[in-house]
């Protein structure tokens, strides 16, 4: 199977992405912070945590800042990302190790926490990480992730797709293919997680142009690294119609263009005796139609 992105070039983008102001990153500091928040509702502290995509440190720097913390006294801290470059934005305490193809250490049922924010999305075989992540946690072990999903920039692709083709009868694929999210579910099961949740939030952004769009695209790190993208220059052209066809089809009523980011959330635990199993079919002591009758009865 060919891989869809080039790391070469996806680590290309992260690394100067790294050098652009925050103000750039405001959707990864909202991914970050959702993520926590989930974190935050998990009654348990852990010991030994690793960071997958830690790009530029922020996702463990705010679990640090927790409150109260989400991490034991003795704790250990671990940090993968594609580049060297990206260790200088480690945390202090953090071992950090990188791999221009996000392999793990070999060594298994090594953590009872995996996070990662804004990743998955350019994971080349998503249930393969997946299965790294099963196989790195120890019993009763979270994986907490999320990423972009497949209604993200939808409006996006549909311009580009359509000044392309006004303009030379062919496209190229201009944004990346990212997992809906039944089948980001579907695979956070096949992987072998306990009590697997998955679900999306939708955020709405809006821009003046199309061009300012792509821009913090590119500032955010997220510009195309797809294999299969063009090579050739790139006409102001094909840009411009799709400006035209952007706020023909997705405007706002003050002008601006809408994008849309679907926003992935996994949550997947590792199989434990200590967790709480379904009841078998059968087994209730209570009806539900006896709730429903007097549900009724109340609000009649």
């Amino acid at each position: 199977m060919i891989a869809p992105f080039d790391y070469k070039m996806l680590t290309k983008n992260r690394i100067r992405a790294l050098l652009c102001p925050n103000e750039a990153m405001f959707l990864r500091e909202a991914s970050i912070t959702r993520l926590l928040d989930r974190l935050y509702d998990v009654k348990r502290n852990f010991s030994s945590i690793l960071d997958i995509g830690s790009f530029n440190g922020r996702l463990i720097e705010q679990l640090m800042s927790m409150s109260p913390a989400k991490y034991a006294d003795n704790y250990s801290l671990y940090q993968i990302d594609l580049s060297k470059k990206m260790g200088n934005f480690a945390h202090a305490h953090a071992h950090y190790s990188y791999s221009s193809e996000m392999q793990f250490p070999q060594e298994t049922n090594s953590f009872d926490l995996i996070l990662s924010s804004q990743f998955f999305q350019w994971t080349n075989d998503l249930p393969g990480m997946l299965i790294q992540c099963r196989n790195n946690l120890k019993p009763d072990g979270l994986l907490l992730a999320n990423f972009f999903g497949g209604r993200t920039l939808q409006e996006l692709r549909a311009c580009l797709a359509q000044a392309e083709i006004d303009l030379s009868r062919g496209a190229y694929p201009r944004c990346i293919p990212m997992v809906d999210v039944k089948a980001a579910g579907g695979l956070l099961q096949r992987a072998g997680f306990a009590l697997p949740v998955c679900d999306s939030e939708i955020i709405k952004v809006t821009y003046s142009s199309i061009f300012g769009l792509m821009s913090d695209l590119k500032r955010m790190g997220e510009a195309n690294a797809l294999v299969s993208r063009s090579r050739q220059f790139t006409s102001l052209k094909l840009f411009q119609r799709a400006e035209q066809i952007y706020h023909q089809e997705f405007a706002t009523d003050d002008g601006k263009i809408i994008a849309t980011f679907e926003l992935i959330t996994l949550t997947g635990w590792v199989p434990d005796k200590s967790q709480q199993k379904p009841l078998r079919p059968g087994t209730a002591k209570n009806s539900l139609a006896n709730y429903v009758r007097s549900d009724t009865a109340y609000r009649s």
